[in-house]
C-alpha cells in the first residue's frame, strides 16, 4: 500500500514516464526471450537510426528527460518480480530517449573472463553520458568489445563519461 501512496504523490510527468517504462520493459523482456534478435535489431534500426527531432533545447529539457527516463527505468525494474536483463533495459531506454528526440546509442559487447568464458553487457550512450544500471560493477565499459551498435552513430565520437 505504501508504494501506491508514493506513486500518487509523484508528479504527473513522472507517473507517465514510469508507466511507459513498465510497458516497454515488459515488451522488451518478452521480445528478448521469444523473438529472434535479428527481428529486434531490424525494428530498432528502422526506428532508432533516423535523425532525432529538431527544436529541442538540448541543455535544459534533455537533461531533465534523461534523468527522468533513467529514474523511471530504475523504478520499473524494482517493481517487477523478475530480474530485468541489461539488454531489455537498454532497449526500453533507447526507445524512451529516441521518443523524446534525444540522440542515443545502444551498445552491446562482451569481455573475456579469467575462466575463458565471456561476459555480455548492454548499455546506452548519449551525448556525454551513459545509462547503465550496473555502473558500480561495470564502471569501465571500455573493457567490453562492442559487437552491436544501434542508434545515432554520430555519438560514438563523443567523449565517454559515466553519469
Amino acid at each position: 500500500m505504501g508504494r501506491l501512496r508514493k506513486f500518487w504523490r509523484v508528479r504527473r510527468r513522472e507517473k507517465l514516464l514510469f508507466v511507459e517504462a513498465c510497458i516497454l520493459l515488459v515488451l522488451s523482456n518478452l521480445s528478448v526471450k521469444t523473438v529472434a534478435f535479428r527481428h529486434i535489431d531490424r525494428y530498432l534500426r528502422a526506428q532508432c537510426n533516423n535523425d532525432p527531432r529538431t527544436g529541442i533545447d538540448r541543455h535544459s529539457d534533455s537533461k531533465d528527460d534523461i534523468k527522468l527516463v533513467n529514474l523511471s527505468l530504475s523504478r520499473a525494474v524494482n517493481v517487477f518480480p523478475w530480474k530485468s536483463l541489461c539488454l531489455s533495459r537498454s532497449i526500453a531506454g533507447l526507445i524512451m530517449l529516441r521518443r523524446r528526440g534525444i540522440p542515443a546509442v545502444l551498445l552491446a559487447g562482451v569481455k573475456p573472463l579469467e575462466d575463458s568464458s565471456l561476459h555480455a553487457h548492454a548499455w546506452i550512450r548519449f551525448g556525454d553520458g551513459v545509462i547503465d544500471r550496473n555502473v558500480g560493477e561495470h564502471s569501465d565499459n571500455s573493457a567490453f568489445t562492442v559487437l552491436i551498435t544501434l542508434g545515432h552513430e554520430a555519438l560514438l565520437d563523443s567523449p565517454r563519461k559515466i553519469d
